[in-house]
């Protein structure tokens, strides 16, 4: 029995669509008790209703797994009753602490928030879906939780979680018994690098740089992963950069699903080495990579701090016998922005190692429209400003510059990031009010608006021939 939770905010369609799904299976679903039970009590409760509807729900999903065949889904989890107690009441109760952690699903749907809010006498946070979607990614993520992430509207969220659910059926008619055990939740290690300037820390989850601390003032300059704004701090995009068209690409006849920026972000690296001044972390294929991304890989991500400067290396390699490597890969370093008290964030301007002349490729959900607007007119500053990304990253494609330095108009402080060789960058924060600037080299792009395409087609994938290793490096700078 393949076991599917549907998870997420208020008013993200998981009711409807786990019920489409079990009608297009042929199976059954457990309702959301929350609604049976709050209908008969009204929408005012305590802490004490939450675990009886903790202990309701537990006995819905008993009940239609009972009654299933081969699947079945619940229409929200023990997780969300979590995330509701702890916003409501500041706490959650240990066992069901403890039943979230003995719980497995073979797969989670989290429901995106991008469809209208449906007034409910029920429904509490019109404002807080944002908000409470990050949470949910966020413990997903640590869960080590096997979950994709589901958008668009109504019969785009069936067809994607159709592709999904009929990857999970063939991967578990594929595997011996042995794979389909469910993986324990596991805390990621952390590493430093430290010298009589800086330190720097980093995870093995995703081999993501964490912090970046100046020693002198103890002042960090890597964004915190604020899960209420964004989670992450310098993730590594690998073997997409960017979104492709309903997340999906052609490969050899087949399609294959691979969420945007790929999927290293969310993996447990290895750890090579570890000294003073290197960190060096690598991933490889396996069977679950490979159920959607067809292709042998190794990917070593090489840490060096030296003084106040941080370099980053990618090597690349194909391990496979007969058969080519395509794959894009970059960067994703969140800065503070602003550093300091008393400063904002249009305070701060980048500067570039010479006058340019930039127009930016526009985007339209994740999508490249094929437009482009300028930016910049042989100018050596960018002023920040939150309008700025009021459309989304900032996307240069073949610029001519490879210095860009964060500046204050208030203090001496600065970020200096060095890349050579990188086709395009993109420039982001996550909207008004959050305090970070992302600058992301890159040796890959977003796909186009349109249908989904063939992966060898896409614009910045790059073709490893067996044997062959791609090897690109960037710095950051502070002080």
């Amino acid at each position: 029995m393949l076991r599917i939770s549907l998870t997420g905010p208020e008013s993200t369609g998981k009711t409807t669509l786990a019920a489409q799904l079990a009608a297009h299976y042929g199976t059954s679903f457990a309702p959301e008790f929350a609604r049976e039970y709050l209908a008969d009590s009204g929408p005012r409760y305590t802490l004490e209703d939450l675990e009886e509807i903790a202990r309701g729900q537990l006995q819905a999903e008993a009940a239609a797994e009972a009654r299933a065949h081969r699947l079945v889904f619940s229409d929200t989890d023990l997780l969300v009753i979590k995330i509701w107690a702890e916003h409501s009441f500041g706490t959650c109760p240990e066992w069901i602490l403890r039943c979230i952690d003995q719980q497995q699903y073979d797969l989670v749907l989290l429901m995106g928030v991008d469809l209208p809010w449906q007034p409910d006498p029920l429904r509490e946070h019109p404002h807080l879906r944002q908000q409470f979607y990050d949470l949910y990614q966020r413990e997903l993520r640590e869960r080590m939780s096997n979950f994709a992430e589901i958008s668009g509207d109504g019969p785009r969220r069936f067809a994607q979680a159709c592709f999904l659910v009929d990857e999970l059926l063939r991967s578990a008619e594929q595997q011996p018994l042995s794979l389909q055990q469910p993986v324990m939740p596991n805390t990621s290690a952390r590493y430093t690098l430290e010298n009589s300037t800086c330190r720097a820390s980093f995870a093995a989850h995703g081999a993501e740089l964490t912090s970046l601390v100046t020693r002198a003032d103890n002042l960090e300059y890597v964004w915190p992963g604020d899960p209420a704004v964004w989670a992450r701090h310098a993730p590594v995009l690998f073997p997409l950069v960017g979104r492709l068209p309903d997340d999906v690409y052609h490969y050899e006849g087949r399609d294959y699903k691979l969420p945007q920026h790929g999927f290293a972000r969310d993996q447990e690296f290895a750890v090579l080495r570890h000294d003073a001044t290197e960190l060096v972390f690598r991933l490889q294929h396996d069977e679950t990579t490979q159920a959607i991304f067809p292709f042998a890989f190794e990917l070593t991500i090489t840490y060096t701090l030296r003084e106040a400067q941080l370099t980053v290396r990618w090597d690349v390699r194909n391990p496979a016998a007969n058969q080519p490597l395509l794959f894009s890969i970059g960067g994703h370093p969140a800065v503070r922005c602003p550093l300091l008290p008393g400063e904002a964030f249009e305070d701060y301007y980048f500067e570039f190692d010479h006058p340019v002349t930039l127009e930016r490729h526009l985007l339209r959900g994740g999508l490249l429209t094929g437009a482009t607007a300028p930016v910049l007119n042989h100018a050596q500053e960018l002023p920040l400003s939150y309008e700025l990304f009021a459309d989304d990253a900032l996307v240069f494609k073949h610029y001519d510059f490879t210095n860009l330095t964060l500046r204050t108009r208030k203090s001496a402080h600065f970020v200096r990031f060095r890349f050579d060789g990188f086709p395009y960058l993109g420039l982001w924060t996550k909207g008004p009010g959050a305090g970070f600037v992302c600058v992301e080299p890159w040796h890959g792009v977003a796909s186009p608006t349109g249908e989904p395409g063939e992966l060898r087609d896409k614009e910045g994938i790059m073709t490893l021939e067996p044997g062959q290793v791609f090897t690109a490096a960037f710095s950051i700078e502070v002080g």
